[in-house]
């Protein structure tokens, strides 16, 4: 009996290890992910730092990058961007940004969004060619907030 509760409990021990060991592990790196560039965005709108904007890169040409990446800004106004809301870098090449900041509207007509429509998903303009020479790139909003 005495050895049956040792093997129990020797099991129970490696299944808990195992859990807490997988629990702590990053998913895989896809395989055809490419290389990774450093790429940190800052964002000023109205001449002010922004804290707590959400920045997204899309790839302009899906059919040469497929891996988009995004980052929300610190209280420097710095977004360190991440590909698949893990792995830390861009793949270079060109993308279309967007930027957005919620908060309290201050009226029933205003946009979810203090950050101007222009700058939105699915409207913004603004593009970036991500290289491996460069790892920061500063973004002037403007508008109305």
């Amino acid at each position: 009996m005495k050895k049956i509760f040792v093997i129990l409990i020797c099991v129970l021990i490696l299944f808990v290890e195992f859990q807490i060991a997988s629990c702590s592990r990053r998913p895989k790196r896809p395989v055809d992910l490419p290389a990774l560039t450093p790429c940190v965005i800052s964002v000023t709108f109205g001449g002010e730092i922004m804290e707590g904007v959400g920045v997204l890169m899309t790839p302009e040409d899906k059919n040469i990058n497929k891996w988009g990446a995004g980052g929300i800004t610190n209280k420097e106004g710095k977004a360190t961007m991440v590909t698949s809301a893990v792995f830390e870098g861009v793949v270079p090449g060109k993308y279309i940004i967007s930027f957005k900041k919620t908060g309290e509207p201050v009226d029933m007509n205003a946009p979810p969004s203090i950050i101007p429509k222009k700058y939105l998903t699915g409207q913004s303009k603004e593009t970036i060619n991500v290289t491996t020479d460069q790892s920061e790139y500063t973004f002037t909003l403007e508008g109305l907030k």
